[in-house]
């Protein structure tokens, strides 16, 4: 489960996962639903899949890395990701295949800040917190 709340000139996300990784495919479905509904329907072009290698001293900067990754292939790339094909968190890294379509995405996130930045494992359910700038 994910809950975007709207800020002046930014968006906090705040999502709700079973496990680790889940918070990791939250994330990504998300920003997938935010840059899908702001995209021209009709706008999709042909699949393309990337790989994604990140690293961070904590995991909640790990998952700003994250969105930082997808982010910026939305802006060079044009690439609207749709899902982790496959997604390995090792120690403080992460190495990950990512599938989706190349089209007109938004252009509607500046960058993923560490303001209010925060993933925590509570009572068997983990809980993250990211701040977009827009």
């Amino acid at each position: 489960m994910h809950q975007w709340v709207d800020h002046t000139a930014e968006l906090e996300l705040r999502i709700e996962a079973a496990s680790e990784r889940a918070v990791f495919d939250e994330a990504l479905e998300a920003l997938r639903e935010l840059l899908s509904e702001r995209t021209e329907p009709g706008a999709s072009g042909p699949p393309a899949s990337f790989e994604i290698a990140a690293s961070a001293p904590d995991r909640a900067t790990l998952l700003a890395e994250w969105l930082s990754e997808l982010v910026y292939l939305v802006e060079t790339e044009g690439f609207l990701s749709e899902r982790a094909e496959r997604l390995e968190l090792i120690g403080d890294a992460l190495d990950a295949t990512v599938s989706g379509r190349r089209s007109n995405p938004s252009h509607l996130i500046k960058a993923v800040t560490y303001h209010r930045l925060a993933m925590e494992e509570q009572g068997g359910t983990w809980r993250a917190t990211l701040v977009l700038d827009v």
